[in-house]
């Protein structure tokens, strides 16, 4: 339930998003800008400390972790609303008043995050680290099936319930249903915090100055001259899924011609089933074959399955290519998904998980935000076969480094036993 309440800010302020301006005819460099408004996932390690310090104002009775999902989570429902509310209904409309919302929304998204993080962090460890990422990755991907599928899927009867077809005024107006309805669901989060046990009590850090250096000189100490190579991986390591998808909708949908209810049938709901399948395999593989294997394996098939895109370029607008690009696709990014939060996980120390956490992960979601809001113009220039390609270089790199990049304790652990790699 934590997860799904993380996950459904992310869908419907990015995919969802992505959808209501393309489906008005917005162009990709405008749609692609709107990729700024996730920069709060990439600073929240500016704020994050305060999370393991102090509790959350009005729900201290929670404790320390599930009194900020609680806060958070009732907050989002009210900035769903005013997103629905001030989103554009036509091309001739401003987006700067939806782009403010969408904004309030990614820094309320990016502190949930960062506590629903440490909560998850603060709970599992000594080998649970992968069931409990896969497990919160199945909650996150659930959120794109249920509510984020759905929207797309039922625009199309919303917008005949509110005039006749093709009426461009009850098309942006089902829009605006649509994000301020799959809003409501974040009172889910609320009653997960609720229901969900608070980690045992560990020493918070004396003060917010210990909060905000403690996290570094923790990195420092445990991970010494690895620790440059540690945050070079968790800056680039997912940037080829988390670009890729920046321009996926007005791929699919300016592009190709896929209308709104294809997408949400295929790309939403059996594409981010997959993403669920992949998660389950890969917590179980994390657990079985090891961190490091199950990163490096992972990783190639997500760099591999952006190219999915580029036989689609080639095939058109074809409904059995764009089914099997969907599903190796999302079982790839799946699976390197519950990969990379155990890897996460088994680097921050639990006393200062939220600001660890939101460090790694914020670089992750910084570099996507500065590229992905460039990722319009890219298209513009490069084409869309140039643009998937680059999609694909841009995860080489970090590939390369990871043998460099992990925890001591878990290269290449297995059941039977635990080695290190050679320096």
């Amino acid at each position: 339930m934590l997860g799904f309440a993380s996950g459904l800010p992310n869908v419907l302020v990015n995919d969802t998003l992505s959808a209501w301006l393309s489906d008005l005819g917005f162009e990709p460099s405008k749609i692609g800008l709107m990729s700024i408004l996730t920069l709060p996932y990439g600073l929240k390690l500016l704020w994050a400390p305060f999370l393991d310090r102090y509790a959350a104002p009005g729900f201290g009775w929670l404790g320390l972790r599930r009194s900020w999902i609680a806060l958070v989570c009732a907050l989002l429902v009210v900035a769903f609303a005013a997103l629905a509310w001030l989103g554009p209904a036509s091309t001739t409309a401003s987006v700067i008043p939806a782009a403010t919302a969408g904004l309030a929304i990614a820094c309320l998204s990016a502190t949930l995050d960062a506590a629903v993080d440490a909560h998850r962090t603060d709970s599992a460890s000594g080998g649970e680290e992968g069931p409990a990422a896969s497990a919160y990755v199945l909650g996150y991907r659930v959120a794109f099936v249920s509510i984020g599928a759905a929207i797309l899927m039922l625009h199309g009867e919303i917008a005949l319930l509110l005039g006749p077809q093709g009426d461009p005024a009850a098309k942006a107006l089902a829009w605006k249903f649509a994000v301020g309805g799959g809003g409501c669901a974040m009172l889910l989060g609320v009653g997960a915090a609720l229901l969900a046990p608070e980690p045992p009590a560990r020493t918070s850090p004396a003060s917010i100055r210990h909060a905000v250096v403690g996290p570094l000189q923790s990195f420092a100490h445990a991970l010494g001259p690895r620790l440059t190579v540690v945050l070079f991986v968790a800056l680039l390591f997912r940037l080829p899924d988390l670009l890729g998808n920046k321009m996926t909708m007005p791929f699919l949908r300016q592009e190709l011609g896929f209308d709104i209810a294809q997408i949400g049938t295929i790309r939403q709901l059996l594409g981010f089933t997959m993403a669920i399948a992949g998660a389950v395999i890969g917590g179980i593989c994390v657990k079985r074959v090891g961190l490091f294997r199950a990163l490096l394996v992972f990783g190639i098939l997500q760099i591999a399955s952006n190219a999915g895109y580029l036989v689609l370029i080639k095939t058109g607008a074809s409904i059995p290519a764009f089914a099997a690009v969907v599903i190796v696709e999302n079982l790839c990014n799946g699976l390197v998904g519950a990969a990379f939060v155990a890897y996460f996980m088994s680097i921050c120390e639990p006393r200062y998980a939220a600001a660890q956490y939101a460090i790694l992960s914020g670089l992750m979601y910084l570099a996507s935000s500065l590229v992905g809001s460039a990722s319009g113009y890219l298209v513009e220039w490069l084409g869309y076969q140039g643009f998937f390609i680059l999609s694909i270089a841009v995860g080489l790199p970090p590939l390369c480094a990871l043998p460099w990049a992990m925890p001591r304790t878990n290269l290449v652990e297995t059941p039977e036993k635990t080695t290190n790699l050679p320096a």
